[in-house]
């Protein structure tokens, strides 16, 4: 089953944001930034290399998935997620290589007013924490995705070719992404796909994770800039609709 989140805690009006530690102007207030760029970001001072990040609301909040973008971890990262009464312990983070993005998604919803994210990577070789996005919490619209969802690399270059014909290419950015397609989607889900397209709309980052509990879910998922596609009918009747969408990852 597939997993959308658009509902940061991290950017809700009333948070607070309290890390253990933090390099000056690189506070956890950064993280409302919403760009994925290391230089925008919450950082540790060197040496630091375990931290945790305290998210706490003035309302209670269902929370479900977390999600840490665009970092500098490793493989061998681990972090533990305290809410409420849940506690997940200290668990593989799920970076992948190249990737630098962690992930956690709850069993199942836990209201409360508190989120703890405790981080450590003590073999990073930048002798840092650098965490640019992070997404907190609540997490819906479960479907299944269709065989023609595919993911790739959206690569953009500067390409300069030679009158002998030589291409020199520049490499500006690669940006992960998918083409989601949903092609049963239940009609009663409607005012959760108004509210995720609402969100896009906006210009706000949108979590998706394509396969809750894969290996490879870290690895796979996107936070970033969604563009909804139309919606369609499945059979006369209208129970079911159709839906695609594009979500690549903010840089």
């Amino acid at each position: 089953m597939a997993l959308f989140g658009w509902e940061n805690a991290v950017d809700a009006a009333g948070v607070s944001l309290l890390a253990s530690a933090a390099v000056l102007g690189f506070g956890p207030e950064l993280l409302r930034v919403p760009i994925g760029a290391p230089s925008v970001a919450w950082q540790t001072p060197v040496g630091t290399l375990a931290a945790s990040l305290t998210i706490t609301s003035p309302a209670p909040i269902d929370w479900r998935a977390v999600c840490l973008s665009r970092t500098n971890l490793t493989m061998a990262a681990t972090i533990r997620v305290r809410v409420g009464a849940y506690d997940s312990g200290v668990v593989a983070a799920g970076v992948a290589f190249g990737i630098g993005q962690a992930l956690h998604v709850l069993p199942a919803t836990v209201s409360a007013v508190t989120l703890q994210i405790d981080i450590a990577d003590p073999t990073n070789p930048d002798g840092f924490l650098n965490v640019p996005l992070v997404f907190a919490g609540p997490a819906g619209f479960n479907a299944l995705i269709a065989p023609a969802t595919n993911d790739g690399l959206d690569i953009r270059t500067a390409d300069t070719q030679t009158r002998g014909g030589t291409i020199l290419t520049a490499r500006l950015s690669s940006a992960r992404g998918w083409q989601v397609t949903m092609s049963s989607v239940k009609d009663t889900d409607s005012p959760l796909l108004d509210a995720l397209s609402a969100s896009a709309a906006a210009g706000r980052n949108v979590l998706f994770v394509p396969r809750v509990g894969h290996a490879r879910a870290a690895a796979e998922s996107i936070f970033g800039l969604l563009a909804p596609g139309r919606r369609g009918f499945l059979g006369p009747v209208g129970d079911y609709r159709t839906w695609s969408a594009t979500i690549s990852e903010r840089l």
